[in-house]
């Protein structure tokens, strides 16, 4: 059971037979452990996956929107690192509470939660500290009147890019990749202009969809599939898509886990580098999958942080890596399959 689990467990007196919305929860037993009537919102499909032999689908929702949950009598918001996002789903959750519901903020002291009060403050007065433990903090607070209904298309930013064959209208939201901008590594990985060997081809963490979109244009051979872990991003990449008329295949996956059959190539600019740590773990396990995924002669395209030692992680599971463009912060790694 995680920190933020347990914490919510030692205030089980104030959920215990309640109908209750939980919003971003993590892949433990908590819906199992509180008897409550759990209605679940989660834009995480590792969690999605975790948490579907434990609630029926009516009660469990994978979304880039919270579905209109009726009687509540509290929300729980498991509360996310990046500030937007959590601005997002109060934006959505509050309009579903009646006025005096209490709404609840847990989260980890090195996360979002330090910024509890301030994400309350729109709602209502009198947000307080009720719990603090296992470097977790719980708060919570009676929502007021008046909470605006939730608009789609306030939070959804669009931009065009201009890259140098093409322009793309990118479509975002908050807490997808690089929100509201082309961030420098794809940038980078999208002015190598070599051709991709044609068949299927995986964008991995595809985000809002920039790497496909560029890319399928650049290599009408190829059939590009596009996956991610995050509701919103996919979300994002369909609306990406449509507005520059390119088709691929779109669907969730917790890492390759919902990814089937042989690859011609797989592009990403790939998640695996978070916060301050320098733990390739994550990522000598993609390159070890990719193995048994790629065809013989299939090529793996990435860009990644100059300074991660992946060279010898791709070597030792893929074949010989050629560094195809670099500048001052990033590199953009090719690697063929043997065969």
């Amino acid at each position: 059971m995680e920190n933020i689990s347990q914490i919510l467990e030692r205030s089980e007196e104030l959920f215990a037979g309640k109908r209750l919305l939980l919003v971003n929860p993590p892949a433990d037993d908590l819906v199992s452990s509180i008897d409550a009537d759990w209605q679940v919102w989660t834009w995480d499909w590792s969690v999605q996956r975790s948490l579907a032999t434990q609630l029926d689908e009516e009660r469990l929702c994978f979304s880039h929107l919270c579905p209109r949950f009726e009687g509540l009598d509290a929300a729980i918001l498991v509360v996310p690192k990046a500030l937007e996002r959590a601005e997002y789903a109060l934006a959505q959750i509050v309009p579903l509470l009646t006025p005096g519901c209490p709404i609840y903020l847990v989260g980890e002291k090195k996360g979002g939660i330090s910024r509890a009060e301030k994400l309350l403050q729109p709602y209502g007065n009198g947000a307080r500290k009720i719990d603090s433990a296992r470097h977790c903090q719980l708060w919570t607070m009676q929502v007021a009147d008046g909470a605006e209904p939730f608009e789609l298309g306030s939070w959804q930013r669009e931009v065009h890019i201009e890259l140098a064959d093409q322009s793309i209208d990118l479509v975002s939201l908050p807490g997808v990749f690089s929100h509201g901008r082309l961030d420098e590594g794809s940038q980078l990985l999208l002015e190598e202009l070599a051709p991709l060997p044609p068949g299927k081809v995986l964008d991995f963490g595809c985000g809002a969809g920039v790497l496909t979109t560029a890319l399928a244009r650049r290599n009408p051979g190829s059939r590009f599939e596009m996956v991610d872990v995050d509701a919103l991003a996919l979300y994002c990449a369909r609306q990406t898509l449509e507005r520059n008329g390119v088709e691929a295949e779109i669907y969730p996956s917790d890492g390759l886990s919902d990814v089937h059959g042989r690859l011609a190539a797989v592009v990403s600019n790939p998640p695996f580098h978070t916060g301050i740590k320098h733990d390739t773990s994550i990522a000598e396990r993609f390159f070890e999958q990719m193995t048994r995924n790629l065809l013989p002669g299939g090529e793996m395209r990435i860009v990644a942080n100059g300074f991660l030692r992946y060279p010898a992680l791709i070597e030792a599971h893929i074949g010989p890596c050629n560094v195809l463009r670099e500048n001052n912060r990033f590199k953009v790694y090719s690697a063929v399959a043997p065969g």
